[in-house]
């Protein structure tokens, strides 16, 4: 069981994306807290991303 644990924690296949996207959450929480004038721009960054995905799902889903 643990080999196979060690196996999945090393495994770097298909992580690259999500690697990805966790560094570019982190700098535009860091630049959220550090710079304030830059907050507003990276909120309605992610708000705008999370409407385009939300129009994009609900278009493949038949959505409401």
């Amino acid at each position: 069981m643990f080999a196979e644990i060690r196996r999945f924690l090393l495994d770097e296949e298909g992580a690259s994306l999500v690697e990805f996207a966790l560094l570019f959450l982190f700098i535009a929480v860091v630049a959220a807290l550090a710079l304030p004038g830059v907050r507003q721009r990276i909120l309605n960054a992610f708000r705008i991303g999370g409407e385009k995905m939300d129009e994009a799902t609900g278009a493949a889903s038949g959505g409401e």
